[in-house]
């Protein structure tokens, strides 16, 4: 069954904003960049990281909810359907990003498409980490 296992949120100063979830909602820090370009936070079982872009290639380009992810079991199913319910593939980001840790043959991280409305979702058959020291998919 597929899970929303991940939300990204665009800032303008990801280590502010991860301060305020941690300290307003106890949430755990995972890994924090030190050129404060992205936090990644989690409550164990949703991932949550904190963007700041320098340039958005897919998004609203604007602080606030920025794309969600979803895990699922199969990739390419899920696939068809997104685009039989009148979605779309982000080809160019995929292509040029995306599976940076996987084979042709075996897809390793989040794959991206657009709503029929325009909203980003990262769909992900390896899932996100959401503990220090974690795996994927944990």
């Amino acid at each position: 069954m597929p899970r929303i296992k991940h939300i990204g949120i665009s800032t303008n100063d990801p280590g502010v904003c991860a301060d305020f979830y941690i300290n307003a909602f106890g949430l755990t820090e995972v890994e924090r960049d030190p050129e404060n370009e992205f936090a990644v936070l989690s409550d164990g079982y949703i991932n949550m990281t904190i963007l700041k872009f320098k340039y958005d290639r897919y998004g609203g380009g604007s602080p606030g909810l920025h794309h969600f992810g979803v895990q699922v079991e199969d990739l390419d199913q899920t696939q068809q359907i997104i685009q039989d319910e009148g979605g779309t593939e982000l080809t160019f980001w995929n292509e040029t990003y995306g599976n940076s840790e996987g084979t042709p043959d075996n897809w390793v991280g989040e794959k991206k498409f657009m709503s029929p409305e325009g909203i980003a979702i990262d769909v992900n058959p390896s899932g996100w980490k959401t503990r220090p020291g974690g795996k994927r998919g944990e």
